[in-house]
């Protein structure tokens, strides 16, 4: 006799598909809506889409993950400070797309006072012993503004944003997932896993506009509300009894938006692009490790789906090292880790020694074929015959 599923599992179906749905159906608005506002992403140098694309697009991710968790009438004191958190940061973000951007001071100030609201409601990194517990606050706000930060920085291809939060969040809910069947009971990670399910509904209905070539992009009102949302759900993931393996398995899930924002960070300062604390925080440019795979000759869908492919690889290895129980099973699960990582640090610095080759190869014929005009065509003053008589000014 066919029987229904049980809470949780009938939950989690219930708020993927309704956040899938409502982000599926309502995008196609937000296009139209979004144009008519003139709040389009203007074409530009550090910018490498050929048109202006709406944005704004996290708007309409956000209410389909709002409602979705909010339709199984599940209610905590984490889940309310995480939905309050990301609202303030989607306003924020929402500001910055319509006005065309807004100070990234401002943002790190939201990103502090988000985090004390978070800790308010009991969200917080559980690092130290013995008094310093004082400490888990500003490391708590340290990993918010640095999950933040680097997924903000991965909105720079279509569907690469929301491809990379569609995976990390499905790592999470698959881990959720995990506990609930190994106990068949709720777990403190039930209602994480239902916060997971609905980004991973929200953000594949948004995917569908936004692979290339995109009809929408997310904006700083999507990356801002999802890269907070993904930092939350790391602090709140009970991973392991284990702390130092506990922190490292967000750390593997979130690896690519969290390596590539550091790995640019350095090459700016090494190079002397950035200078300045103020530099760090607003400088954009097209040198992340999608334009770098673009540099060695992939095609932008084939960056982002490559990217996709090292993510997931990075979030599996995240779930290895949390069902490990030996010692040389978690050895063997850093070591695949950090594998990758090594891997993906091999393409980031040939590919910009390459596309410094080319450049300088490019530059050295573009001065040649100058100097080769000059030689051919002289200067026209050089060759102007001093006898010639010159007409009188009248």
């Amino acid at each position: 006799m066919f029987r229904l599923p049980d809470y949780w599992p009938r939950t989690y179906i219930l708020v993927f598909c309704a956040s899938f749905i409502i982000a599926a159906l309502l995008m196609p608005l937000a296009i139209v809506l979004l144009r008519k506002l003139g709040v389009m992403d203007a074409v530009a140098e550090n910018k490498i889409h050929k048109k202006p694309i709406p944005r704004g697009g996290g708007v309409v991710i956000f209410i389909a993950f709002m409602v979705a968790v909010l339709l199984p009438g599940y209610r905590s004191d984490a889940m309310n400070g995480i939905l309050l958190g990301a609202f303030i940061c989607l306003v924020v973000g929402a500001l910055d797309d319509y006005f065309g951007g807004i100070p990234g001071f401002y943002k790190l100030i939201t990103l502090f006072f988000v985090t004390l609201i978070l800790s308010h409601f009991g969200v917080r990194l559980n690092l130290f012993k013995g008094g310093l517990e004082f400490l888990d606050i500003p490391f708590t706000m340290l990993w918010i503004v640095g999950v933040t930060s680097a997924f903000n920085g991965t909105d720079n291809m279509d569907g690469l944003a929301s491809g990379i939060a569609t995976i990390v969040a499905g790592i999470f809910f698959i881990i959720a997932l995990e506990a609930y069947l190994v106990t068949s009971t709720q777990t403190s990670l039930s209602f994480f896993g239902m916060l997971a399910i609905a980004l991973v509904g929200a953000n594949l209905g948004f995917l569908i506009f936004n692979f290339n070539p995109a009809k929408i992009f997310m904006g700083d009102s999507g990356s801002f509300f999802l890269g907070f949302t993904l930092a939350a759900l790391g602090v709140m993931g009970e991973w392991t009894e284990n702390r130092v393996i506990a922190c490292t398995i967000p750390i593997l899930i979130l690896a690519v938006p969290l390596f590539d924002f550091a790995y640019i960070i350095i090459t700016r300062i090494i190079s002397g692009e950035t200078r300045t604390l103020r530099d760090i925080i607003d400088h954009c440019a097209p040198d992340h490790l999608s334009h770098r795979l673009v540099w060695f000759g992939f095609s932008q869908r084939q960056a982002v789906l490559l990217i996709y492919l090292i993510c997931m690889s990075l979030g599996v290895t995240g779930i290895l090292l949390r069902n490990s129980d030996r010692l040389i099973d978690s050895q063997l699960a850093l070591f695949q880790g950090l594998s990758i990582v090594a891997i993906v640090i091999i393409l980031m610095v040939t590919a910009e020694r390459r596309h410094r080759e080319t450049h300088e190869k490019h530059q050295e014929e573009i001065n040649g074929h100058l100097e080769a005009l000059h030689h051919r065509h002289g200067d026209p003053h050089d060759t102007e015959d001093d006898t010639t008589p010159h007409k009188a000014v009248v």
